[in-house]
């Protein structure tokens, strides 16, 4: 049976690596401006894939993952 600490940890595990990620893709960036761009790309194929797998999911459950979240209080910018 799953439970929230299995998921809080999952999370937790995957919030470990794209923090790891953020920093690989810092260090790249600075490296050219050919190399800022490939960065870009991954990001952008892996936040689109991301968001898509979560509308997908979403809608084959007909329960939105994304529903009841405050991007306010997430603070993104």
């Amino acid at each position: 049976m799953i439970t929230i600490e299995m998921l809080r940890q999952k999370i937790e595990s995957a919030g470990r690596e794209l923090e790891e990620a953020v920093d690989m893709s810092i260090e790249l960036r600075r490296q050219s401006p050919t190399v800022k761009a490939e960065v870009v790309k991954i990001w952008e194929e892996f936040l689109g894939s991301f968001f898509s797998y979560i509308k997908q999911k979403s809608k084959e459950s007909k329960d939105n993952l994304l529903a009841g979240i405050s991007w306010t209080r997430l603070k993104l910018f």
